[in-house]
């Protein structure tokens, strides 16, 4: 139901729905009417509730699909009826639907051989694509007015002015491309759900830069520029250098900000970018006024939100606001948008529940933890993390381990050591997530002090040492693996320890 349910709440049906046409596109009291309600009212809304309350049985799916079919098709043909002036859109989101409009009304007008009107829509199309810098649209434009004033209407003035305009845009074109497959290329590992190691990102992305730069330095193209700067903070991102990626988040912001035009793109990128930098060099004060001073350009429920939601979360969490930070995950949980997001979005939603509810459990948030909250189910909830064994299945395995600390499963706690020291053995290297290294096998001593906390906290030392040694902003890992500093998470295992021995120390349960 996702792709449907998609399109009935993504787009604005509101003005359309209260038009008499309405009627015709959905005849009232048909069963496309009724899944059409069914589905704008109930988001959530599954095949078996949708098949039961159409036909009464949840067993009729195969008459819903086919219904779904069928509406999805009616949908589609009206959607270029639908209104795009409304005030939640920049002037560049509506002037690019409205561009596109007059586009596919073009090309129908000219292969019905009505040359004069079609014509006179690309050139008044071709106005607004050169302002907003729609350079496809644009090199379309001239390559068919181009080619009317070259054949038909034999004008050679304007068949030269739209041939050197449509080499101007395929060059433009050419540039925009090569910029957003170089960046497409770097990030599709991570949109997949796989890490490469950081250096290894930053000289790819360095050699990628170095052949865009030119294009950059001589042209200011929107698209460019976008998809080019985000290739240069890859190289730095990669070196752990935050405060130079700032700075050209600051640029990169100026640019766009002095565009002719408003698009929140780029601003809602480079923002969050921006902010990533306050969380890897501990500028949370920063960080949190960047995110309430741009809260308008983030529309709730988008992806974009909800990552500008992580961070504030993180946020909040690296400052010691507890109470925020499970409010604030409490709420993103809960939104409606969230179930419409990628796997990888959703099930960091409830790898951040699992730590706030921890918090909760051992007192550091003033909130109630939540009594449904079962380890074996938070596994099943995420299988894509969960099979990530160098990546976000870091904090996975570290909320296990938390957990059985402070729920005092000391056996189970026992068991689990040997996996996590072959997990540190066989995935961890000090070049990599370093930090988590240290803090896992700081973790493992507490079983083998036989849950003592001066024991502990006097085995682990060393390890302690190093992590405080190689601080988060220096640390080669993706800030969402660290949910909570780690200096702060050990205080509060040591703190949920008894001040005396539990049963046996770990070796001699080995022995």
């Amino acid at each position: 139901m996702r792709d449907l349910t998609e399109l009935v709440h993504s787009l604005h049906w509101g003005k359309l729905t209260s038009n008499a046409l309405w009627d015709i596109v959905l005849q009232p009291g048909t069963k496309m009417a009724q899944l059409f309600d069914i589905l704008h009212q109930h988001k959530g809304t599954t095949e078996e509730e949708a098949a039961t309350l159409l036909y009464g049985s949840p067993t009729a799916i195969a008459k819903l699909r086919s219904l779904k079919n069928k509406l999805k098709e009616r949908l589609l043909e009206v959607v270029f009826l639908l209104d795009f002036q409304e005030p939640g859109y920049t002037d560049r989101q509506r002037a690019h639907y409205e561009c596109n409009k007059r586009w596919a009304t073009a090309m129908t007008l000219l292969s019905k051989k009505i040359k004069t009107t079609g014509v006179e829509q690309l050139e008044l199309m071709l106005r607004h694509t050169q302002h907003f810098e729609f350079t496809e649209l644009s090199m379309n434009a001239a390559h068919h007015l181009r080619l009317h004033y070259g054949t038909i209407a034999g004008d050679p003035a304007k068949y030269e002015q739209y041939r050197n305009m449509y080499r101007q845009y395929l060059a433009i074109w050419t540039m925009e491309n090569e910029a957003e497959e170089m960046y497409t290329d770097l990030i599709s590992g991570f949109a997949s759900g796989s890490r490469a190691p950081q250096k290894d990102i930053s000289r790819q992305a360095e050699q990628y830069y170095k052949r865009i730069a030119p294009h950059m330095a001589e042209c200011e193209s929107f698209r460019l520029h976008l998809s080019g700067r985000l290739l240069q903070l890859m190289i730095y991102s990669g070196r752990n250098d935050y405060r130079t990626m700032a700075d050209l988040c600051e640029q990169a912001l100026d640019f766009f900000r002095q565009k002719p035009y408003e698009s929140r793109l780029p601003l809602q990128v480079f923002y969050y970018q921006l902010v990533v930098c306050c969380v890897q060099l501990r500028d949370f004060g920063r960080g949190q006024a960047i995110i309430r001073q741009n809260a308008d350009i983030y529309e709730p429920g988008t992806f974009n939100w909800f990552k500008v939601q992580e961070l504030y979360f993180l946020l909040a969490l690296h400052t010691q606001h507890y109470d925020d930070a499970f409010d604030t995950c409490e709420a993103t949980s809960r939104h409606a948008g969230l179930a419409q997001q990628p796997d990888q979005i959703r099930e960091m939603w409830k790898i951040y529940e699992a730590y706030t509810n921890l918090l909760a459990r051992i007192r550091r948030a003033d909130r109630q933890p939540s009594p449904k909250f079962k380890m074996a189910r938070f596994l099943n909830e995420i299988p894509v993390f969960s099979k990530d064994r160098r990546g976000m299945n870091i904090p996975v395995l570290v909320a296990q381990i938390l957990y059985d600390i402070v729920e005092k499963r000391y056996d189970a706690s026992l068991d689990r050591v040997e996996a996590v020291q072959k997990y540190t053995t066989r995935y961890l290297k000090k070049d990599e997530h370093f930090r988590s290294n240290c803090f896992l096998k700081m973790l493992v001593q507490i079983p083998e002090a036989a849950f003592h906390r001066e024991g502990a906290a006097r085995k682990a030392e060393p390890w302690l040492k190093q992590l405080r040694q190689m601080p988060l902003e220096l640390a080669n890992q993706p800030h969402e693996i660290e949910i909570i500093p780690y200096e702060d998470l050990w205080e509060m295992m040591l703190d949920s320890l008894p001040h005396q021995r539990v049963g046996r120390r770990r070796t001699e349960k080995t022995a």
